[in-house]
């Protein structure tokens, strides 16, 4: 039926589009409709409503390779047939493509093996009577980027299918900004060549390092337009032709000069949309200068006057209440947005612009209403075949999703009441509902019933269960989402001194420097090691992330004040103790916290994957530190060094046999994976490496680490200022010695479920020549257990090589400041350089723990052992990088927590507050360490027993 109502561009009943959207939330559901599509595919070939929904529903499945070949032989079989297809259709297939490349990513890969550009590539050759090897180009396009060589004959291929969208998911960005200024010169109106100029700034799915030239291009472009700018907005039209385009116009312009940095242009412009306000031609026009100008703090309060002036015309199609409602969730005026779906007419109430509502009912607590609206907007949508917007489509089915799990997580977290009179306040932080569902929810329940108030301080995420004190409750959703504090929490926060230069990767709060953490999110937001701080796009996205710090901060030492006011125990927990806005928590508690009054709680996954080694993508194991009173250990992931030294000697007697239960870590194949010989190349290594052993001299092995996974509160070691001067240095160190240097990258670089589509990898950091004393090896060459035979000596920054390493009883120099921390199993230390490079030169012996393969072996079993980190699942919390969304709660888990209950959560919220302890914790630290120090780790802690 649909598929014939595509045809005539009519739209169906709204229950039928209903059916089918409440069909899309569901896997089970997902797969009738696809099922069903199929078969309606071959009656209906045509149909483009159909082939996006199987594609869609293939590709959330797990096939999006196969959906991706069927998008793109629907658009090549148009052209190749002479079929042409309307704007409408060309756009949802494009889009659908988008979708599923988007479907793609979450799953940590390309959509295709360079499939559409070699299909572009040959529909190309075909038209232009060619009898190149297309095969032979398309070969030199791994992972769907394109070589050189092909660009340029891809480029000018003609397809519905536009080949920018490729440049740009492909990380072809030259590609794309010239595909984009063809564009801006080729738009005949001022509106196309905006449009154009808007492109330019667009960014893909997957990052790439540096947009500043695209945001060159585009402020160049820009410029040229500002006589025709300045023009437009130097008077008010008496009569306007077309006051909309008029409108239109001037707001995208304000967004572009915003973003590029125009301050006086944009200014001009903003002065004109409020002359435009006082007629009456304009105004009722003027709701999305509202929406535009409501996205910026600085004019708001413009946006605000502005809708004193239009606000009794009501919003009339989509475009406008979308813009009412962007400016009632920017300016915080919920209330208002009440009223208008009050006053608006019935035939706009369902549709896709009032997903801004459905943002206010959640961000109110509304979530039945808020999951009712959403699925009528879905299956008002999905009830116009011919017109149906694919992107709304996919994100209406997560929000689904999303609200589902509010609602679930409301209910559970409501089944014990916020104690009224609490012995302690637990400060929460997730930002949005990804982050929700990685916190120990089920343990932040029984912290309630413990007595503790949970408070979430970001709104909308959590019930606003009140404690009746209004000190505490002020800071109950005081953070709008937005990052701005709600009017009342604004006014009692104090201020605090932030000092930001993101050009310059500076970011500090009073004594606080948090720059490190700067640089954890620029490594993992570019997926790389080097970081362009000039990058505009990146300095946005930092100074969001600046804000939601400082903005948090507030938060922050309004709780300080509050207990040393009243000594209300006070714990603040986050999930990314090293980045952004998280490490506030931790910087701050750990500078002027107390570890048992006002501390810093770490929330992390248990050390799965490693054994594992990524069979699950859903998190079954939980730790949470009080890692204030542990500042000197990274993570709560890791034992505490005095924990394990005390482990070990309550197990020295059984190590051997504890050695032989893990003696086959090592023969793992983490790199070379399914491989049943070596490759040409590496054989001639390990003759190479035969060959200089036979000449008496000796080998050492640096290992590489994903470059930008640190995890650190700071960088460095007692020799080296970072983990590119080590390595650098390594390679300085070993030139004119009888030392042969093996660099080994981490085989997890080319495994995009860990890495994500990086952009440089550990064998960029080399500046130095290699020179005749240094190999770098290929990342599936060797695995860990080969090392055994032809390597003398380990380097390591930080890694669990280090373990793997002992239990081979291969000596290592460890060189990042976290190692011996997180790895405390003896291997050797550095104090300097000049150390540094006398062991690698086997210039002097090195002292490592005579035992270190049972202690390697004993770490493990730490690291294994059910009382360190505990069993939790309960809700799908990822363990890897691939998207496992929307979030959901495991119903199993949750029924069997009914009737049996959970002794991990009692484990787990009784270490967080300081009743029970990890496995050896029968010591405890008086005071950490200090960070720089360089003294052994037994004359470093200070310990004492436990009462």
């Amino acid at each position: 039926m649909m598929a014939q109502l595509e045809k005539i561009k009519q739209p169906t009943e709204l229950q039928a589009g209903k059916l089918i959207a409440r069909q899309l939330d569901s896997e089970v559901g997902r797969s009738r409709i696809f099922k069903a599509s199929t078969a309606a595919l071959v009656k209906h070939p045509d149909s483009i409503f159909l082939l996006h929904i199987k594609t869609l529903c293939q590709a959330m499945a797990g096939d999006y390779r196969a959906a991706g070949e069927a998008l793109i032989e629907r658009i090549s079989s148009a052209s190749r047939s002479g079929k042409s297809l309307s704007r409408r259709q060309s756009i949802m297939l494009r889009d659908s493509w988008r979708v599923v490349d988007l479907v793609a990513r979450g799953k940590m890969d390309w959509l295709e093996d360079s499939g559409s550009y070699k299909d572009l590539l040959a529909k190309n050759e075909s038209d232009q009577g060619s009898t190149s090897d297309g095969a032979a180009v398309a070969s030199d396009c791994p992972n769907g980027i394109v070589s050189d060589n092909a660009r340029s004959e891809i480029l000018e291929a003609e397809s519905s299918l536009d080949f920018k969208e490729h440049a740009l998911q492909g990380r072809l960005r030259e590609d794309y900004l010239r595909a984009c200024e063809r564009e801006f010169g080729e738009a005949k109106l001022l509106n196309g060549k905006l449009k154009a100029v808007t492109e330019m700034l667009r960014t893909g799915i997957r990052h790439i390092p540096d947009y500043t030239e695209s945001y060159d291009m585009a402020r160049q472009k820009l410029e040229t337009l500002l006589p025709e700018i300045r023009e437009l907005s130097s008077r008010v039209p008496v009569k306007p032709k077309k006051p909309m385009d008029h409108i239109m116009n001037v707001c995208t312009f304000v967004n572009l000069a915003h973003r590029l940095g125009l301050v006086d242009e944009k200014k001009r412009c903003v002065a004109h949309l409020v002359e435009l306000s006082k007629t009456e031609s304009f105004g009722p026009r003027l709701w999305p200068a509202v929406g535009e100008l409501s996205k910026h703090p600085e004019d708001i309060t413009t946006a605000n006057l502005i809708v004193l002036r239009i606000k009794h015309h009501i919003p009339q199609n989509d475009r406008e209440v979308r813009n009412f409602l962007r400016w009632a969730n920017n300016s915080g005026e919920y209330q208002e947005a009440d009223k208008l779906r009050a006053r608006m007419p019935k035939r706009l109430l369902r549709k896709e612009g009032m997903l801004g509502y459905v943002n206010i009912l959640q961000r109110q607590g509304r979530l039945k209403e808020a999951i009712q609206l959403t699925r009528d907007i879905h299956g008002e949508l999905m009830s116009n075949p011919s017109t149906a917007n694919t992107f709304a489509n996919f994100r209406l089915i997560k929000r689904v999703g999303e609200l589902d799990f509010l609602i679930k997580t409301a209910r559970i977290f409501a089944s014990v009441p916020q104690p009224k009179d609490p012995q302690g306040v637990i400060l929460i932080a997730p930002r949005n509902i990804d982050h929700l569902r990685r916190y120990p929810l089920m343990v932040l329940i029984e912290m309630k019933r413990r007595g503790w108030a949970v408070v979430p301080i970001v709104e909308g995420l959590l019930p606003n269960e009140k404690t009746g004190i209004d000190e505490i409750d002020i800071m109950n959703g005081a953070v709008r989402q937005v990052v701005q504090l709600k009017d009342k929490a604004d006014s009692l926060m104090p201020d605090v001194d932030f000092h930001c230069d993101l050009p310059n990767g500076i970011l500090r709060w009073g004594e606080l420097d948090l720059s490190h953490s700067l640089w954890e999110d620029a490594a993992i937001n570019r997926r790389r090691y080097t970081i362009e701080y000039g990058c505009p796009e990146l300095q946005k996205y930092l100074g969001g992330l600046a804000n939601w710090a400082k903005v948090m901060a507030r938060v922050l030492k309004y709780a300080d004040n509050l207990w040393q006011k009243n000594s209300i125990p006070t714990a603040s927990v986050s999930l990314f103790s090293c980045r952004l806005p998280d490490s506030i928590f931790r910087s701050y508690c750990e500078k002027y916290g107390d570890p048992e009054e006002f501390f810093f709680l770490h929330a992390a996954n248990g050390y799965q994957n490693y054994f594992t080694n990524f069979s699950t993508n859903i998190s079954e194991r939980f730790v949470l530190r009080n890692m204030t009173r542990a500042k000197h250990v990274r993570s709560g992931s890791f034992p505490i060094p005095e924990n394990f030294e005390r482990y070990y000697a309550e197990r020295v007697d059984q190590a051997p046999a504890i050695l032989k239960d893990f003696e086959d870590v090592t023969k793992v194949k983490r790199s070379t994976g399914s491989n049943t010989q070596r490759s040409p190349e590496a054989v001639q290594v390990v003759e190479k490496i035969e060959s200089w052993r036979r000449s008496g001299g000796k080998v050492a092995c640096a290992f590489g680490k994903v470059v930008c996974d640190s995890g650190v509160p700071f960088d460095g070691g007692p020799a080296h200022a970072s983990m590119k001067d080590w390595i650098n240095h390594a390679i300085r160190s070993v030139q004119g010695s009888d030392t042969l240097l093996l660099i080994k990258p981490h085989p997890h670089e080319i495994n995009n479920q860990i890495a994500t589509f990086p952009t440089e990898y550990f064998a960029d950091l080399l500046e130095e020549p290699v020179g005749h004393n240094a190999v770098v090896l290929g990342h599936r060459w060797f695995d860990i257990h080969d090392m055994k035979d032809f390597v003398d000596l380990g380097l390591i920054y930080n890694g669990t090589t280090t373990v793997e390493l002992g239990l081979l009883g291969i000596p290592c120099v460890l060189a990042g400041h976290f190692a011996p921390i997180d790895y405390p199993v003896g291997h050797a230390v550095p104090k300097d350089r000049d150390e540094f490079q006398a062991l690698l030169r086997f210039e002097k012996a090195i002292d490592v723990a005579p035992d270190i393969k049972e202690r390697s072996a004993v770490w493990l079993d730490y690291m294994s052992n059910e009382s360190f980190t505990q069993p939790y699942r309960y809700h799908t919390r990822p363990v890897t990088n691939k998207v496992l969304y929307p979030p959901r709660w495991i119903t199993d888990d949750l029924q069997r927590y009914e009737d049996d209950g959970d002794p991990a959560i009692l484990e787990l919220a009784g270490r967080a507050l300081g009743e029970r302890s990890e496995p050896g914790a029968l010591l405890e630290t008086t005071t950490s360490p200090s960070t720089d120090s360089n003294e052994p780790m037994a004359e470093v802690f200070q310990l004492r027993w436990r009462p």
